[in-house]
């Protein structure tokens, strides 16, 4: 019976079922053209596969403290690191994953690319968080207000987008924003932890970070969100 509660306890975490939505939604932009190949489909198939093992593995490691036991190695970032790099390599080494890719992006819609960015809105927890003290100032103004104003921005762009000054230039800029965003959380969240970035030792500091279940977000949902700017920029470069 402990074993069935420490596993729902694992899959219970709004979190989870988030980086599950991600995972669906660009799947679904993926494998819904018409015209792909085997070669294509399996590369699809396969990046699944994969990713549904490293949230596995994830949340395995990470409920037995790994991620917080390696602040000094910068443990949060494997996840960011592992999951867009992988993505790289397997749709850029297979000549029909790369055709395919592209083919699938130009079939997406640019309000479809926008909408996904509204899951953000959700970086109001990391907001709550701060106000219980559970997280440092410095994360709250690096990190959780600039994806959540981002998510809010997405939510208008989502509506507007079509409109004549929403044009593929501002796009390309809103989708490249919006990636970079992420650089504040993912360097911020180590300045109060042993790291070599550590600057502030003072309490509450970012060590919630590195548990369970917010570690799923620099090492499974953030990187997600990442591929989905990446999808829509091969859209803007490639299909226009």
């Amino acid at each position: 019976m402990s074993r069935l509660k420490d596993k729902y306890e694992s899959l219970r975490p709004l979190i989870v079922w988030l980086g599950l939505a991600e995972l669906v939604w660009i799947s679904y932009w993926l494998l819904r053209t018409g015209d792909t190949t085997p070669g294509y489909t399996t590369t699809v198939v396969a990046w699944i596969v994969a990713m549904l093992g490293w949230l596995a593995l994830a949340i395995y490691v990470g409920r037995r403290g790994f991620f917080l036991e390696h602040t000094r190695w910068l443990s949060n970032l494997v996840g960011a690191v592992m999951v867009v790099t992988f993505a790289i390599v397997v749709f850029g080494a297979v000549p029909a994953a790369r055709e395919g890719l592209a083919s699938a992006a130009t079939a997406t819609t640019d309000r479809e690319l926008a909408s996904i960015h509204i899951l953000r809105l959700l970086a109001l927890g990391t907001i709550i968080k701060y106000l219980q003290r559970q997280l440092p100032l410095h994360f709250l103004i690096l990190g959780s207000l600039p994806d959540f104003l981002f998510a809010v921005s997405a939510v208008v762009v989502t509506f507007l987008v079509g409109n004549a000054f929403l044009g593929q230039e501002f796009l390309f800029a809103w989708h490249s924003i919006g990636f970079l965003v992420f650089f504040g959380p993912g360097i911020s969240m180590f300045f109060s932890v042993p790291s070599p970035f550590r600057i502030h030792h003072g309490v509450p500091d970012a060590s919630i970070a590195f548990r369970f279940p917010m570690f799923l977000a620099p090492n499974f949902t953030v990187p997600l969100f990442m591929l989905a700017h990446a999808f829509a920029l091969v859209k803007l470069t490639v299909g226009g």
